[in-house]
C-alpha cells in the first residue's frame, strides 16, 4: 500500500519537473578547456558530451571503448552477439552464417567509408580466426553427416 502512495505521488509531481535538467545538473558540465586543465590532456567528445550521435550511433558508442580496447571493440561487441547465439541455438553452421554476414556487413561499411577493405590489424586476425572456426564447423557437419549415413544405412529403397 505504501508503495502505491509513492508511487501516485511521484506521478503527481511529473509535470512539475524541469525537462531540461534531465540529463545531467546545472554547472556539471566542464568546458574543453577546463576538462584539458583537469584531465593534463586534450578532452574526447564523449567526456565533454559533444559527439555526434546521430550521424554515427554504433561508432559514437563504440569511442569509449576503442580508446581502451586498441581496435578490438568491435571484435568484443561480435564476440558477445556470436556467443548468445551459440548459447541460444547450439549450431556450429548458424553461428557461422551470422558471423560472416557481421563481418561482411563491417567489411562492407569500411569500403564505403574509406575505399578499402582493409580494418584494423585486430579485424583482420579475428577474421582469419572466425574463418577457421566455419570451416572446421563445416568440417565436423560434413564428417557426422557421414558418419550417420555409414552407421544407419546408406541405399535409399
Amino acid at each position: 500500500m505504501k508503495s502505491l502512495i509513492l508511487t501516485l505521488t511521484l506521478l503527481a509531481f511529473l509535470p512539475f519537473i524541469d525537462i531540461s535538467f534531465a540529463d545531467h545538473l546545472p554547472g556539471s558540465m566542464l568546458s574543453e578547456t577546463e576538462c584539458s586543465e583537469k584531465m593534463g590532456r586534450v578532452c574526447f567528445c564523449w567526456e565533454l558530451g559533444s559527439c555526434k550521435f546521430t550521424s554515427d550511433p554504433l561508432g559514437t558508442m563504440l569511442m569509449p571503448y576503442d580508446s581502451v580496447f586498441a581496435g578490438l571493440a568491435m571484435v568484443i561487441f561480435w564476440a558477445f552477439i556470436i556467443g548468445i547465439v551459440w548459447l541460444r541455438s547450439e549450431s556450429p553452421q548458424l553461428v557461422g552464417i551470422i558471423g560472416i554476414a557481421m563481418s561482411a556487413s563491417y567489411m562492407a561499411f569500411l569500403e564505403s567509408t574509406t575505399g578499402s577493405t582493409e580494418g584494423s590489424q585486430e579485424f583482420e586476425t579475428a577474421r582469419v580466426i572466425g574463418i577457421t572456426l566455419l570451416v572446421v564447423s563445416m568440417g565436423i557437419a560434413f564428417y557426422q553427416m557421414i558418419i550417420s549415413r555409414i552407421t544407419y544405412g546408406g541405399s535409399p529403397t
